[in-house]
């Protein structure tokens, strides 16, 4: 039960790091198809075994729960249409 939460956090640890590289609060506006991804992402790298499966889903737990905190924390941006370009407006958090 041990292996199956330290893989989870890791494999979340290793996606946020990943989004963390990015700027975050720009990828926020996109929470949930990330979210989605991402979950599909670590059941598909850990397919196969029981414990494989626990892991991936703990990890998306936690990715869920990291960028909806955030969201709710820090806000976001979000990219608006302003004559003939976009540009990123903040979105305050609530």
């Amino acid at each position: 039960m041990v292996f199956y939460i330290i893989a989870g956090i890791f494999s979340a640890c290793g996606v946020l790091f990943l989004l963390a590289k990015m700027n975050f609060k720009r990828i926020l506006w996109l929470d949930v198809p990330i979210d989605i991804a991402s979950t599909a992402l670590l059941v598909v790298l850990f397919f196969g075994t029981f414990a494989g499966m626990m892991a991936a889903a703990i990890g998306g737990a936690i990715i869920s729960l990291v960028l909806l905190a955030s969201k709710k924390m820090l806000g976001y941006e979000k990219p608006k249409w302003k004559k003939y370009k976009f540009v990123w407006e903040h979105v305050p958090p609530r």
